[in-house]
C-alpha cells in the first residue's frame, strides 16, 4: 500500500511536470509569435497610412490642375495681372506635388508608368494654359471661348480621367492592405489571447505541483521558485487578507519594487490610489467565488509602478488551498505595447473612414462637373455642324474646292466631337448608376443586340455564332449595353473580312466561368493590351476605323459594377477575343428557356 502510493505520487508529479513543460513553451511559442504579430500588425498600419497619403496627393493634384485652369480663367475674364502670378504658383506647386507623389507610388511599377503619362499630359496642359495667359488680354468673351478649344478640353478630360483611374488604383490597394490590418489585428489578439490562456495553465500547474509538494515537503519549494520564475508575466500570490506572501523576479522587474517590500504589504499597493476602494470589493467578490478566472474581463484595468507611474494590464486569477488557507495567485502582463497598437489602429481607421467619404464628395462633384461640361459642349458643336453644313449647301460654290474641303473637315470634326461628348455622357450615367441584378437569360438580350446590329451589316457577309448562355444575376440595361459595344466593335473591325465570323459563347478559364465576344478580324498586338481599356486609347488609325476610344472603357465599368474582370486575347490579323466574368452565374439552363440559334447570318 505504501509502495503504491508513492508511485501514484510520482505519476502524477510526472504528469505535472509535463504539463508544466507544454505549458511553458506554449507560453514562449505564443509570446514570440505576438511580437511578431504586432510588428507585421505595425508594417501593414503603416502600408495603410501610406496608400492614404497616395490617394490624398493626387487629389491634390487635380486640385492644382483646377487652380491653374481657374486663375487662367480669371484672368480671361477680368485681365487682372494677380491671376498671373496665382496661375505661376499653381503650376510650380503641381510640379512640386506631382515629384512628391510619385517618390510616394515607387513601389507600384503600373502607377510609376501611369505618372509618365500624367507628367507628359499635365505638361501639355499647363503649355496651354500659359500660351493663353501670356497673350494679352483681348476682352472676357474671347478668352472664355478660347478656353473652350478641343486641345485643352481633351488634355483636361485625360488629366481627370487617368487621376481617377489611379485614384481607382489606390482605393483597391488601400482595402487590401486595411483588410491584411485587420486580419493582423485578429491574428494579434488571438495569439496574445493564447498566450493568457497558457499563462493560466502554467501558473495552475505551478501551483498544482506547489501545493502537492507543500503537503508532501518543504523541501519541494525550491523546484516550486524555478517554475513560477520562468514564467514570462509577473506573478503575485496573497492569501484570503489581500497580504502578498511570494511573488517573482518580473513582478520585481515589472513594478520596481524589490521583493522584500512586497511581501507582507497588502495587494492594493499595486493598484493606482483612485481604484483602491473598487479592487478591495472585487477582491471580496472572488473570494465568495473562488475559481480561475480573468479580472475584470473587457475592463481596462490599470495598475502602479513604485514611481506612481500606471500602465494597462490583463490579469488573470487562480486560487488554490494551502495548509494556511485559500492563496489566490495572480498573472499579471503589461499590454501598453497592445493598447497603443489598438488606439492607432481605430485612429486611423476613424481617419480613413472620414476620408473616404472626403473623397466620395469629391468624385461626386467632379462627375457632375464632367457631366454638365459635356452638355455644356453639346450646344456649340450643334452650332458649328449646323452653319457648316448651311456653308457648304449654299455658298459651296464660293468657298471654291479647297474651302469646301475645309468646311467639310471642320463638320466631321464637329460631329466626331459630338459623338465623342456622347460616349462621355454614356459613360459617366454608367458610372453614377447603381446596378440592379436580376436573374437574366443571356441568350435573348445577346438576340437583341445582334437585331439592332443588322443595318450595320446591310452589304456584308456576317456570321453570328451564338452558343448557349447560362443565366446571370445582373443588371439587364447595363449588360445589354456591354454586349452591345463588344457586338459593335467586332462588326467594325471584321469589314475586311469576307465572311466576317464572330462568336459569342462560355468556356472556363483558371477555375471560373467566362464569357466571350471572339471574331476573326484585323486583331492586334498583345503587348498594347494595357491601353484597351483607357479612356481615348485606340489601337487602330481612325482613318481606318472610326471610334472615340471610350467604348471599351464603358464596358469595363459595367464588367466591375457586377464583381467581374474582362480581359483580351488577340493577334495581328488573326482576329480578338474578349472575355469577362460575373458573379451569379448558373450552372444550368431553364428546360423552357428559348435558345437562340447556333447561327445567325446577317447581311446579302
Amino acid at each position: 500500500m505504501r509502495s503504491g502510493g508513492k508511485g501514484m505520487k510520482s505519476y502524477l508529479k510526472t504528469g505535472v511536470g509535463v504539463g508544466l513543460g507544454l505549458s511553458l513553451a506554449l507560453v514562449i511559442g505564443a509570446t514570440l509569435l505576438s511580437f511578431r504579430s504586432l510588428g507585421e500588425q505595425g508594417e501593414a498600419a503603416d502600408s495603410v497610412t501610406h496608400t492614404h497619403l497616395v490617394i490624398e496627393g493626387l487629389e491634390t493634384l487635380r486640385a492644382e490642375v483646377l487652380r491653374a485652369e481657374n486663375a487662367r480663367r480669371g484672368y480671361a475674364l477680368t485681365g487682372d495681372s494677380s491671376f498671373v502670378s496665382r496661375f505661376t504658383t499653381a503650376r510650380d506647386g503641381l510640379q512640386k506635388t506631382l515629384g512628391a507623389v510619385r517618390t510616394l507610388a515607387t513601389d507600384n511599377a503600373l502607377q510609376q508608368r501611369r505618372f509618365d503619362e500624367l507628367e507628359l499630359l499635365i505638361q501639355k496642359r499647363m503649355e496651354l494654359l500659359e500660351q493663353s495667359i501670356r497673350r494679352p488680354h483681348t476682352g472676357a468673351r474671347d478668352e472664355f471661348q478660347a478656353s473652350l478649344t478641343l486641345p485643352g478640353a481633351e488634355l483636361t478630360t485625360q488629366i481627370n480621367v487617368l487621376l481617377r483611374t489611379m485614384q481607382d488604383t489606390e482605393q483597391d490597394l488601400l482595402r487590401a492592405r486595411d483588410a491584411q490590418a485587420k486580419q493582423s489585428a485578429r491574428r494579434t489578439r488571438l495569439l496574445l489571447a493564447l498566450g493568457a490562456a497558457a499563462t493560466l495553465g502554467l501558473i495552475l500547474g505551478i501551483f498544482l505541483l506547489l501545493r502537492h509538494e507543500i503537503l508532501a515537503a518543504r523541501s519541494a519549494e525550491g523546484r516550486f521558485r524555478v517554475a513560477l520564475e520562468s514564467a514570462p508575466d509577473a506573478v503575485v500570490t496573497a492569501d484570503q487578507a489581500g497580504r502578498i506572501v511570494m511573488v517573482n523576479a518580473q513582478t520585481e522587474k515589472l513594478f520596481g519594487y524589490a521583493a522584500g517590500e512586497l511581501l507582507g504589504r497588502n495587494i492594493e499597493l499595486l493598484v493606482p490610489e483612485r481604484l483602491r476602494e473598487a479592487h478591495t470589493a472585487h477582491r471580496a467578490s472572488f473570494a465568495a467565488d473562488p475559481r480561475a478566472r480573468p479580472m475584470g474581463a473587457d475592463l481596462d484595468l490599470r495598475a502602479r509602478r513604485k514611481d506612481g507611474s500606471e500602465f494597462p494590464v490583463e490579469i488573470s486569477l487562480s486560487p488554490f488551498e494551502t495548509p494556511e488557507g485559500m492563496m489566490v495567485s495572480s498573472a499579471i502582463r503589461d499590454v501598453t505595447e497592445r493598447s497603443q497598437s489598438a488606439q492607432q489602429i481605430q485612429t486611423l481607421n476613424e481617419t480613413l473612414t472620414v476620408r473616404a467619404r472626403q473623397l466620395e464628395a469629391a468624385n461626386r462633384e467632379l462627375e457632375s462637373f464632367c457631366s454638365s461640361v459635356a452638355h455644356d459642349l453639346r450646344a456649340p458643336l450643334r452650332h458649328v455642324d449646323g452653319f457648316s453644313r448651311i456653308l457648304l449647301e449654299e455658298h459651296g460654290p464660293q468657298l471654291g474646292p479647297q474651302g469646301q474641303a475645309l468646311a467639310a473637315r471642320v463638320r466631321h470634326s464637329a460631329q466626331h466631337m459630338g459623338e465623342l461628348v456622347d460616349d462621355l455622357l454614356n459613360l459617366s450615367r454608367v458610372s453614377r448608376r447603381e446596378a440592379s441584378p436580376l436573374v437574366t437569360d443571356l441568350n435573348p438580350l445577346v438576340q437583341e443586340v445582334i437585331t439592332g446590329l443588322q443595318p450595320a451589316c446591310q452589304g456584308r457577309h456576317v456570321e453570328f455564332r451564338v452558343a448557349a448562355l447560362p443565366f446571370a444575376e445582373c443588371d439587364p440595361g447595363l449588360m445589354r449595353q456591354a454586349f452591345a459595344n463588344l457586338l459593335a466593335n467586332a462588326v467594325k473591325f471584321t469589314r475586311p473580312r469576307d465572311p466576317a465570323i464572330i462568336e459569342v459563347g462560355q468556356t472556363d478559364r483558371d477555375g471560373a466561368r467566362a464569357i466571350f465576344v471572339r471574331d476573326n478580324g484585323v486583331g492586334f498586338s498583345m503587348k498594347y493590351a494595357d491601353k484597351l481599356f483607357g479612356v481615348f486609347q485606340r489601337l487602330h488609325r481612325s482613318e481606318d476605323f472610326e471610334g472615340t476610344g471610350v467604348g471599351l472603357v464603358t464596358v469595363e465599368r459595367i464588367i466591375q459594377k457586377h464583381n467581374g474582370r474582362i480581359w483580351a486575347e488577340a493577334e495581328v490579323d488573326k482576329g480578338a477575343a474578349f472575355f469577362f466574368t460575373l458573379e451569379g452565374l448558373e450552372e444550368r439552363r431553364a428546360p423552357d428557356s428559348p435558345r437562340v440559334p447556333r447561327g445567325v447570318h446577317v447581311g446579302s
